[in-house]
């Protein structure tokens, strides 16, 4: 397929580009979609659905281009496709942001877990930088820090999915003198906005498994989707490789930019419709997990790539792309602890911020593009 793609002319690969990238972007529309159905149907947490479910369904064609990258030796499109996918998405809030009016998106959100996710994804990118910059020990032909960083992912989706179980935030600084008194308080609290809940909403009757609406044709639909972002993606992946080397922009600046771009639609688009449905916590944690899992995914470039470890064939443009998405990751963070409402153009002031350090980003970066 990729030599088919090769003989052709730069214009029919650049066209084939675009509309792998429209297909994604279709794909991603109605995933959003679908993963609604699925909270009112079965009642499933927003943040599980954002934090696993979306995370792991939109970063299919990151998984796509990677695998195409890495097998065709081209491990700096794979690796940095993958970091200019979290610099761009974190910036995607920004769009998120646009939608609410007269108010922020960071402080419209109360649940801090989007905040620990924040957190969590500003450590695991800090270990990623030092990983690009310092020598890796390779185990075969697969890198120790691609194994770390990918095991630091798994523990670090522990740690907030167990944060989220304890609701820590339900209870007073006073009332935290243990661990199991603050089990005791949560649940007691718990029980009583549940059944507030069940009072209140008599839809809770009809909630259905997870494992029921999967089977269903919603199911079907969602399997569909994520398979049409997967196909879309390894077209972007093996036409932006050709485009890389047929114009000459590189392939480290393509893959962080133009592919981070494409395969970051799916984000986009679940992430203005959950703005558009007010499910805050779902637009955050779709973003910040998916970054989290992008980080995890360079193991999967590494197992690919048999020429040695893959963090060692990508350099300091690499390390400025993850330390720019710590940069972006910390300018919400702040967002999401002060809660600064006020609202300027339609955006809040630190997605404002993060728009303007993500351009003068891809300006320093793009003129690194050749490190």
């Amino acid at each position: 397929m990729k030599n088919f793609l090769q003989d052709l002319p730069l214009l029919w690969n650049i066209g084939i580009f675009v509309l792998a990238g429209a297909l994604v972007w279709g794909a991603g529309v109605r995933l959003s979609k679908y993963a609604d159905k699925i909270i009112e149907k079965t009642g499933v947490s927003e943040v599980f659905i954002g934090t696993l479910g979306l995370a792991v369904i939109t970063s299919l064609p990151e998984v796509a281009t990677t695998v195409s990258a890495a097998l065709a030796n081209n491990v700096s499109m794979a690796v940095n496709n993958l970091f200019g996918s979290i610099a761009l998405q974190i910036t995607i809030l920004a769009v998120g942001d646009a939608i609410i009016r007269n108010s922020s998106l960071s402080g419209s959100l109360e649940n801090p877990v989007s905040r620990l996710q924040a957190i969590c994804l500003s450590f695991l990118l800090a270990v990623a930088a030092i990983a690009i910059l310092y020598k890796d020990f390779a185990i075969f032909h697969v890198g120790l820090w691609s194994v770390v960083l990918f095991i630091l992912y798994v523990a670090l989706f522990y740690i907030i999915n167990y944060f989220k179980k304890m609701k820590w935030w339900l209870t007073e600084p006073a009332e935290r003198e243990s661990i199991g008194k603050v089990k005791a308080i949560v649940s007691k609290r718990v029980e009583e906005i549940e059944e507030e809940e069940e009072a209140d909403d008599e839809e809770n009757k009809g909630e259905e498994k997870l494992s029921e609406v999967i089977m269903s044709k919603l199911g079907a639909f969602f399997l569909l989707s994520a398979i049409a972002i997967l196909v879309g993606g390894y077209f972007v992946a093996n036409t932006a490789d050709i485009i890389a080397n047929q114009t000459g922009i590189g392939s480290g600046f393509m893959g962080f930019f133009f592919v981070g771009l494409t395969t970051s639609l799916p984000e986009l688009s679940t992430t203005i419709s959950a703005a558009k449905l007010k499910r805050y916590r779902m637009a955050f944690s779709n973003i910040f997990g998916t970054n989290l899992l992008n980080v995890g995914l360079v193991l999967l470039a590494d197992l690919l790539y048999f020429e040695g470890p893959a963090l060692d064939e990508v350099g300091n443009f690499a390390a400025a792309g993850a330390i720019l998405g710590i940069l972006l990751t910390s300018i919400y963070q702040i967002g999401l602890t002060i809660k600064f409402r006020k609202a300027f153009f339609r955006l809040g002031l630190d997605s404002i911020l993060v728009i303007l350090f993500y351009v003068v980003g891809a300006v320093i970066l793009f003129n690194m593009r050749q490190l």
